[in-house]
């Protein structure tokens, strides 16, 4: 018996840096939902949209934290492919977000990316 494929974001899609985390905290659209905060914004190139996950310890021990982070990954796997390419978004976990099932996380957030998305949309000048 074959093990089943692992589902885990290549490097193309993980936020790895802190300046990019920063570059994204501080200047990025925010939308906010009970469980997790979003905070994203457009990159120049045309790659695929990337993830950062923030747990902190608010969230709860090293298990509820990994939970959560799990969770939040999940849900973008499934969405990304909806997303556009040059998005860099940032999920924060909240207190509580490890409580969650997994479809009621990804519900939640597959409920604020649209909103993400166009906060994010470069704007166009009129004539």
């Amino acid at each position: 018996m074959t093990p089943p494929p692992r589902a885990e974001l290549p490097r193309s899609q993980r936020i790895r840096r802190r300046a990019d985390f920063t570059r994204i905290q501080d200047g990025g659209a925010k939308v906010s939902t009970p469980h997790f905060l979003l905070l994203g914004e457009r990159r120049e190139d045309d790659a695929p949209a990337r993830l950062g996950v923030v747990a902190s310890r608010k969230v709860g021990n090293a298990v509820c934290r990994n939970r959560a982070k799990r969770l939040i990954r999940e849900a973008f796997r499934r969405h990304a492919a909806r997303l556009p390419p040059g998005l860099d978004l940032v999920v924060v976990a909240r207190p509580g977000a490890h409580e969650l099932a997994a479809a009621e996380a990804e519900a939640e957030i597959a409920s604020a990316l649209p909103r993400i998305v166009k906060r994010t949309a470069p704007r166009t000048r009129g004539p």
